[in-house]
């Protein structure tokens, strides 16, 4: 589990649904939300889209064996994702810009940015 910090400086409200205890969140401008103890969740941003965080509990993602760290969480927004692994609890910081654009940072554990493919035809 790992505690999430949604700020939101953007100009419209957005919204969270986190799977832990089924908890929505309606996050008004030029406030901030902390969430702990975070499974899963979404996070919809008006006008933008939605952005998915998947708790990938100690399973690893193929192909990137680097950050090392016991615990996983993928973030996918639209066509960019960022993966980040942690020891202990993790902490993560999305904020919101005046554009609507999302930001990520941490303080505990190693964030990078990958890339997974949209869509895979066989």
């Amino acid at each position: 589990m790992y505690n999430l910090t949604i700020t939101n400086n953007y100009k419209y409200e957005c919204g969270f649904k986190g799977s832990t205890g089924n908890r929505i969140f309606n996050i008004k401008p030029k406030t901030s939300q902390t969430i702990d103890n975070l499974g899963d969740g979404i996070l919809s941003i008006y006008g933008q889209g939605t952005i998915s965080l998947l708790d990938l509990g100690d399973k690893k993602i193929i192909g990137y064996p680097i950050p090392k760290e016991t615990w996983g969480v993928l973030i996918r927004v639209q066509t960019t994702e960022a993966y980040y692994r942690y020891e202990g609890g993790g902490d993560l910081t999305l904020t919101i810009n005046q554009y609507g654009s999302l930001e990520i940072s941490t303080n505990n554990g190693n964030l990078i940015e990958i890339k997974l493919p949209e869509l895979t035809i066989k």
